[in-house]
């Protein structure tokens, strides 16, 4: 049983000189100068670095715009539903619309569960909102139970 002990303590002795060795070669290391070369991949490359992509001369008729800032104004909400078999579609389908029909207007599609929704718009006024739902209403009459002026953090563009 003494053995063991005598074992035991000199095992502990020798593994806490082995730590205390390694605690100050890593303390060495870490002070000492040198270079740091770092390999990565090539697509991790470019992940880091996104480089949009140059866009060709078939999408010239869609508007680019960047977005510069967000502040609180309001959106025209176009569509809303919950069905799990039907929302996704009919969501989909409503954003499609109104981007055919209305292209002055951003469309913006969400999915906040278990909700599907559609919203137009980035306006600072609630005016300007009532005033773009109503040209809605008038040109889409059956999304008139949908169509509802929604406070909403609205793009602001250059």
């Amino acid at each position: 049983m003494s053995k063991i002990k005598i074992l035991t303590a000199a095992a502990l002795i020798c593994g806490a000189s082995v730590s205390a060795l390694a605690e100050v070669s890593i303390v060495k290391s870490i002070e000492a100068s040198g270079n740091v070369t770092v390999d990565q991949p090539e697509a991790l490359a470019r992940l880091i670095v996104h480089t949009p992509v140059a866009q060709s001369s078939d999408d010239s008729e869609t508007p680019h715009r960047t977005v510069s800032a967000t502040r609180t104004g309001y959106r025209v909400q176009v569509f809303d539903d919950n069905n799990p078999r039907t929302a996704r579609a009919g969501a989909e389908a409503a954003n499609s619309r109104m981007a055919a029909e209305f292209p002055h207007m951003r469309s913006y599609l969400s999915f906040n569960s278990p909700y599907w929704r559609v919203k137009v718009g980035d306006f600072r006024t609630r005016a300007e909102a009532e005033a773009a739902m109503a040209e809605i209403r008038q040109a889409m009459p059956h999304l008139a139970p949908y169509l509802r002026v929604m406070r909403d953090k609205i793009n602001i563009n250059d």
